[in-house]
C-alpha cells in the first residue's frame, strides 16, 4: 500500500501534516461532528466574461520530470535532415492533420478530447528552477536549487487557498513520489510561501507489488469515538480562544493542520477514495500494473471525491541500468525523461522511449481519459501533461540522446474548458524555437487557474505580507479555451 510520509518534527520549519498527527492525534482519532471552524476561501478576484471560466473543478497534472523530449513525441519533424528528426514516424491521428509519435497509438484515437500545446518556452534547461516555472507558473534564478520556505507555491496550494474544497479528502495530493535531481529536491512542489499547512498531502510508491493505497488518516464510526473527538475538538478551540497555543506563525500552522486533519476525519469520502481494490480488475488492467498507471486511477477516484489538485509524479526508474553510470553504481536512480544518452545510466533516447516511456504513458493517459469520458467527468476534470522543459533538437549520433532544452517544448492539456482537437502553437521547422504563438509559463498558469475558477488578477499574500498575483501578468490563452 501507499503510505503517507512526513518529516521529523520541528518547529523552526513549520510543520508537516505527519507533524500534526503525530502530537494532535493520540487517542483521538475517530469521525468527527459539527462545531470546529473551516479555513474561509479568499476571493479570487473578476474573471472576464468566459463560459470556461471555473469549468474545471478538479485538475490532474502529470509531471513527466526529466524533460520529454517534444521532437519525438508531439512535434515530430519528418522533414528535418536525419539528426534532428530521429528514428521515429507521426502517427495521424482521430483529428485529421494532427499527428504525434508512432508509439502512442491509443492516444491518437483520443486526439479530439485534448490540445497539444508546441510552442511553450522559458529557456531555462536546469531541471530545478524550470520545474519551479511548470508547476508554479513564476519564474526563479536559474540552476537546480534545493527548495526554500520562499518559493511561489505550487498550483494545488494556491488553490487551496483560494479555492478551499470543504467536503473533499483534502485539497492538494501528490503521489507517488517526491521529484528530486540527484542533489536536490525540485522546488515549485509545496505550498512555498503560503505555508506548510498548504502543502500538498503527499503519497509514496509502494514498497511491494500490491499497488493498493491506504487512506491517509483511519476512520473510526463508533458514537463513543465521535464523542471524544467532539471534545478534543472543543478544547483546542478553548485553547485558541485564551491564546494558551501561543500567536506565533509556527501556531498558526498548527492550528491550520489541525483543522484540515479534522476535516478529512469528518470526510465519509475519506477511507473509500483510497481504495483501488473496488474497481473492476479488467479496468485496473486497463490503466497498467504499474506504479504510474494506478497512480492515474488513484487520481481519479480522488477527483471524483472532490480534491482540487492532484499531482501525478511520473515514479522513478527502477530496472537496475538506472542506477549505473559508466558501469558504476550512481547515488540516485536517472529520472526516465532525461535522456542525454548512453553516458548516462544507459539512457539512449529511441530504445528507451519506445520500450520503457511511451508504451505505460499510452496506456495510462489514454485509460484515464476513456474513463473520465464514460463517467462525465472530462468536462469539470483539467488534465494537464507536461514536462519542465524538452529536449535538443540535435542527436548526438554517438551516444544517441538528446540534451536539456528550454527554448521550446510541448504539453497536452485536455477537459476542464479546454478545446479537444487541436494544436494550438508551433515551433520552427528544426523543433529549435517558437514559430507561432509562443506561451510562457506565466500564461500556460494563468489558463490552468482560469479552468479551474482563479482570476489572472488574483491576490495571494506573502510571508513578508506583501500581496502577489496568483500569475505574474499571466493571461488565460483564449485560443485553447473551449
Amino acid at each position: 500500500m501507499f503510505l503517507i510520509q512526513g518529516s521529523a518534527l520541528d518547529l523552526r520549519q513549520g510543520w508537516t501534516r505527519r507533524d500534526c498527527l503525530k502530537v494532535g492525534f493520540g487517542g483521538a482519532l475517530g469521525l468527527l461532528g459539527t462545531g470546529f471552524p473551516l479555513l474561509q476561501p479568499v476571493r479570487a478576484g473578476n474573471a472576464e466574461g468566459n463560459r470556461t471560466f471555473g469549468q474545471a473543478q478538479s485538475c490532474i497534472f502529470i509531471y513527466l520530470f526529466g524533460g520529454p523530449s517534444h521532437i519525438d513525441i508531439w512535434d515530430l519533424k519528418p522533414n528535418a535532415p536525419a539528426e534532428i528528426r530521429g528514428e521515429f514516424r507521426p502517427r495521424a491521428t482521430n483529428v485529421p492533420g494532427v499527428s504525434i509519435t508512432e508509439h502512442l497509438p491509443r492516444l491518437a484515437q483520443h486526439a479530439d478530447k485534448y490540445a497539444i500545446v508546441r510552442s511553450l518556452t522559458h529557456g531555462d534547461p536546469a531541471h530545478g528552477s524550470a520545474g519551479h516555472a511548470m508547476m508554479t507558473g513564476r519564474r526563479m534564478r536559474q540552476g537546480d536549487l534545493p527548495p526554500s520556505p520562499d518559493d511561489c507555491p505550487h498550483y494545488g496550494a494556491v488553490l487551496a487557498r483560494l479555492r478551499p474544497a470543504p467536503h473533499a479528502v483534502t485539497p492538494f495530493v501528490s503521489l507517488p513520489q517526491v521529484v528530486a535531481t540527484s542533489t536536490n529536491v525540485v522546488p515549485g512542489q509545496n505550498a512555498g510561501f503560503l505555508g506548510r499547512a498548504l502543502d500538498p498531502l503527499r503519497l509514496e510508491r509502494p514498497a511491494n507489488d500490491s499497488l493498493l493505497f491506504a487512506a491517509p488518516l483511519p476512520s473510526v464510526s463508533s458514537e463513543g469515538a465521535h464523542r471524544r473527538l467532539g471534545q478534543r475538538v472543543q478544547l483546542l478551540q478553548q485553547l485558541e480562544a485564551q491564546g494558551r497555543l501561543g500567536r506565533d506563525p509556527c501556531a498558526s500552522e498548527m492550528s491550520k493542520l489541525y483543522q484540515q486533519a479534522f476535516q478529512c476525519l469528518d470526510s465519509p469520502k475519506t477511507a473509500a477514495a483510497f481504495c483501488l481494490d473496488r474497481e473492476p480488475a479488467k479496468l485496473r488492467e486497463r490503466y497498467g500494473w504499474n506504479v504510474f498507471g494506478q497512480s492515474l486511477l488513484l487520481a481519479r477516484r480522488l477527483a471524483e471525491a472532490g480534491v482540487r489538485m492532484i499531482m501525478v509524479c511520473w515514479p522513478e526508474r527502477t530496472e537496475p541500468e538506472a542506477y549505473l553510470v559508466n558501469g558504476v553504481r550512481d547515488r540516485a536512480p536517472v529520472p526516465l525523461w532525461d535522456m542525454h544518452g548512453w553516458n548516462v545510466g544507459n539512457t539512449a533516447i529511441f530504445p528507451t522511449l519506445k520500450e520503457k516511456a511511451l508504451p505505460p504513458l499510452d496506456v495510462a493517459v489514454s485509460a484515464l481519459l476513456e474513463d473520465l469520458t464514460v463517467r462525465g467527468l472530462l468536462n469539470q476534470t483539467l488534465v494537464v501533461v507536461t514536462g519542465e522543459f524538452g529536449r535538443a533538437p540535435r542527436v548526438d549520433p554517438k551516444l544517441r540522446g538528446r540534451d536539456h532544452y528550454g527554448h521550446v517544448f510541448s504539453g497536452m492539456l485536455a477537459g476542464g474548458g479546454i478545446r479537444g482537437g487541436q494544436v494550438y502553437g508551433a515551433s520552427d521547422q528544426h523543433g529549435a524555437f517558437p514559430a507561432l504563438h509562443p506561451v510562457v509559463p506565466e500564461d500556460f498558469a494563468a489558463t490552468l487557474y482560469h479552468c479551474l475558477g482563479v482570476a489572472p488578477d488574483a491576490e495571494i499574500v506573502d510571508r513578508l505580507g506583501r500581496p502577489q498575483k496568483v500569475t505574474a501578468e499571466g493571461k488565460p490563452i483564449r485560443g485553447l479555451l473551449g
